[in-house]
């Protein structure tokens, strides 16, 4: 038999919470990419190559990218930790 469960019984809250902070960052993103906004912290067209300054015209566009990266940190954080777990209790359990 198989046990029907919905996705969200799946998934635990702190990646509920990641998922939601990521899509809050590419929304900030979005707008910053597509609006006039603010001076960019960085100068991205004298340090990198044209296809990357094109994707952080502002300061907008670059909060909204830091947040992004921040949410897909926090979504594959319990996986980095529980697999560091994991090797060191094989650890303790061989040696």
């Amino acid at each position: 038999m198989h046990e029907s469960s919905s996705w969200t019984e799946r998934l635990n809250k702190p990646a509920i919470l990641a998922w939601i902070i990521s899509l809050a960052g590419m929304t900030l993103w979005l707008y910053g990419y597509v609006v006039t906004g603010n001076a960019s912290l960085i100068d991205w067209r004298a340090d990198t190559p044209w296809w990357i300054a094109d994707f952080l015209p502002n300061i907008e566009s670059e909060i909204g990218m830091a947040v992004v990266c921040v949410g897909l940190v926090l979504v594959y954080w319990p996986l980095l930790s529980d697999s560091n777990s994991n090797r060191s209790s094989d650890a303790h359990d061989n040696g």
